[in-house]
């Protein structure tokens, strides 16, 4: 017996398919995912806990920037940072994102 695999005429679609369509198409492919999406027009304004998060995730950006552009600080936060990218499972691969979250935890 053989075994039959049908193939797509089309493998995958990554986008929208028209301005007029709402849906999106995505493909990941780091895992071959592939899934859609649809983003609706949010109609109220946002929350107190909302504004209060986008607040405290806008002071941690200026000073991370901040902190960047000074050598001084940025020498202090570098060799933490290595001695985070030594251990066993390193979650900020970038000087800039473990500041980030440095900062953002203190606020």
């Amino acid at each position: 017996m053989s075994k039959v695999v049908y193939i797509d005429p089309i493998d995958h679609i990554s986008g929208k398919i028209s301005r007029k369509h709402r849906t999106i198409f995505c493909y990941r492919t780091a895992t071959g995912a592939k899934y859609t999406q649809q983003h609706t027009d949010y109609s109220g304004s946002p929350t107190a806990a909302q504004i209060a998060a986008m607040t405290k995730f806008r002071q941690a950006a200026l000073q991370t920037t901040a902190i960047m552009a000074d050598v001084d600080q940025q020498q202090l936060y570098r060799t933490q940072w290595r001695a985070h990218m030594q251990s066993a499972h390193p979650r900020y691969r970038t000087l800039r994102g473990f500041i980030f979250a440095k900062v953002y935890q203190t606020l």
